[in-house]
């Protein structure tokens, strides 16, 4: 099965800011997405994939205004550890569905929704990252960082409604529909990831800000790839307030093989964000 999530919302993952020592900072913001989502399932008339569109056919909501908090601790003007987390949770309800398809996403057993059912469906995603950062160059305009952490995401599929499960996990006879079945898969997947963080100071005020992050991981039963990277704008208030505006880009492939299921999931986020920033 393979879940892929474009969303178009800003997913700036805040460059690891430059502090002296034993500060914290803390942002917050939020980021307006809009989402497209298809997930890989069979269709019971050819019994070939196909794809099964979140937005298009089930009814999700493609556009959300989603939360995003971060908070970083800078032991001197070298070493940063930081958090941070965001969070995409949807539900929409499917009063007929037009496009049949069969899935065993509730795990040994294999399920069919017919066209014509009413399908509640539910998407749940949440991203945290953790990590550490050294600033190895730094002049009047320049601070580079580099960046060593995990990001972990929480993922959340379910249906619920007019589903049939398919004898011995055969769909092609007849199937029993019970009108309040429910399958729901959920899953816990952990990146590494390594990055660079850049900030270019134009002056006292107004300041250039980027980061790129990338990684690759295969152990045991799960294997994924992490894309995460970002450009904006920073303006500095006084010594302790700032907002940043930023332009990003955020992609995850996560596969899972399970022993009763497997799980595939892709999505990407991109667009603007827009973050305030306190330090103490």
């Amino acid at each position: 099965m393979k879940l892929h999530h474009t969303l178009l919302a800003s997913a700036l993952f805040v460059a690891v800011p430059q502090a002296s020592a034993g500060d914290w900072q803390v942002s917050v913001g939020g980021f307006y997405s809009t989402s497209n989502t298809t997930m890989d399932v069979t269709s019971p008339l050819t019994d070939k994939s196909i794809e099964l569109d979140f937005e298009r056919d089930l009814e999700l909501s493609e556009r959300e205004l989603l939360p995003y908090l971060n908070l970083s601790y800078a032991f001197n003007d070298k070493h940063t550890v930081y958090f941070d987390w965001k969070s995409l949770r949807r539900n929409a309800t499917k009063e007929k569905v037009t496009k049949p398809f069969e899935t065993d996403l509730g795990g040994d057993q294999k399920y069919q929704v017919q066209a014509g059912a009413k399908i509640n469906s539910t998407l749940n995603i949440d991203i945290a990252r953790i990590g550490y950062g050294y600033t190895f160059y730094e002049d009047n305009n320049w601070d580079l960082t580099a960046t060593l952490g995990a990001h972990v995401m929480w993922l959340e599929i379910g249906f619920s409604g007019e589903i049939g499960a398919c004898v011995d996990n055969n769909c092609s006879g007849p199937v029993t529909v019970a009108p309040n079945t429910s399958i729901y898969k959920d899953a816990t997947a952990p990146l590494p990831d390594i990055g660079l963080v850049a900030e270019y100071k134009i002056n006292e005020q107004w300041s250039l800000i980027g980061h790129g992050q990338y990684f690759y991981l295969k152990v045991d039963e799960i294997s994924g790839s992490l894309i995460d990277f970002n450009g904006g704008a920073k303006y500095q208030f006084n010594d302790n307030f700032t907002a940043s505006l930023s332009y990003s880009y955020y992609e995850v492939d996560v596969d899972v093989d399970g022993k009763l299921s497997d799980l595939n999931v892709n999505f990407n986020f991109h667009g603007p964000m827009f973050t305030l920033q306190y330090e103490f």
